[in-house]
């Protein structure tokens, strides 16, 4: 029981310093983020795939 009412009470506070919208806005924001640093890597991860490929294409290409 005390440890739902310190949760509780925990969760007045934030949302009594912290207007609701703004920890909206903050949670969007840190997703949005954390997206698009992930994303980044990937994008990465793939041009580096994509310019092996090429590589070796050229590789066989030279052989004949």
């Amino acid at each position: 029981m005390g440890i739902l009412w310190m949760s509780g009470s925990l969760s007045n506070t934030i949302t009594h310093r912290y207007p609701m919208k703004k920890i909206i806005v903050l949670v969007v924001a840190s997703l949005a983020v954390s997206l698009t640093l992930s994303g980044c890597n990937t994008v990465k991860g793939v041009g580096q795939d994509l310019q092996k490929a090429g590589e070796r294409i050229e590789d066989v290409a030279r052989k004949k």
